[in-house]
């Protein structure tokens, strides 16, 4: 027992300032007369010491996200926001979610579903938009498709979107077969929708996308921005909710 409360002592006095400097003195002086008793406390009871040591690192943790969160919110990002664009959610929600996806990106298409969930969870009190950041190879097609239904049907696009990430296998040959499936799914003309993703103004909207995000630092895939704050990669859900929940408090 005296070996594991020595563990404790200094492994506290190595994660934390609090300590006064005769405790410090004291204890650096024991370790310096007899360094082995360090690795004899360590052998006594390692289990315990790694719960001590996980929980350390969890509130160390904790506490760096925090001070992110508090950074974050202080001096957030400002992407672009256009009305005109596909969106989920009422347009005068306060929490806004700009998500940068690639149709093709696994992890994308998990990321949508727990956008999807958030919706459910706060309903009316979320807004989405969809971005492109299509870095694989044959993922600008179905970004433009995507973009193309947005000017003619909203929720035809969202159709799309989800579709497109639960079938990924059909969209990677290239050949455009995919796409078309899809669209026979959804009864959009097929040869008026390409035509019109192939126009200037919606590639416009992707190359801005891109150029937005690298602005930002953003680097892959899935990325969202939640009222400015940066979430990377398909995170569990809570992380989104404890983002969310402490905008909603604010």
């Amino acid at each position: 027992m005296r070996k594991l409360m020595l563990t404790i002592l200094l492994f506290a006095l190595a994660c934390s300032s609090a300590f006064a400097a005769p405790a410090k003195n004291e204890v650096a002086a024991a370790i310096k007369a007899n360094p082995q008793i360090v690795f004899d406390a360590l052998n006594a009871d390692k289990a315990q010491f790694l719960d001590i040591l996980e929980a350390a690192i969890a509130e160390r943790d904790s506490l760096e996200r925090q001070k992110r969160f508090e950074a974050n919110v202080a001096n957030p990002l400002e992407p672009s926001i256009d009305p005109k664009r596909p969106h989920l959610g009422p347009l005068d929600a306060p929490i806004t979610i700009v998500e940068y996806s690639d149709f093709l990106c696994a992890y994308c298409g998990q990321g949508s579903l727990t956008v999807q969930e958030l919706l459910k969870l706060y309903p009316g009190q979320i807004r989405v938009f969809f971005k492109h950041y299509p870095a694989k190879p044959g993922s600008i097609e179905p970004a433009a498709i995507f973009e193309a239904l947005g000017m003619q049907n909203k929720d035809t696009a969202w159709k799309f979107a989800e579709l497109a990430f639960a079938n990924q296998g059909t969209l990677v040959d290239g050949t455009g077969k995919g796409v078309a499936a899809i669209l026979a799914t959804l009864k959009a003309d097929y040869k008026r929708v390409k035509k019109e993703s192939e126009g200037r103004e919606v590639l416009s909207r992707i190359e801005d996308d891109v150029r937005e995000a690298k602005r930002f630092g953003i680097d892959g895939t899935p990325t969202f921005l939640i009222n400015g704050i940066i979430v990377r990669g398909a995170v569990p859900i809570q992380e989104f909710e404890s983002i969310i929940n402490k905008l909603r408090a604010k």
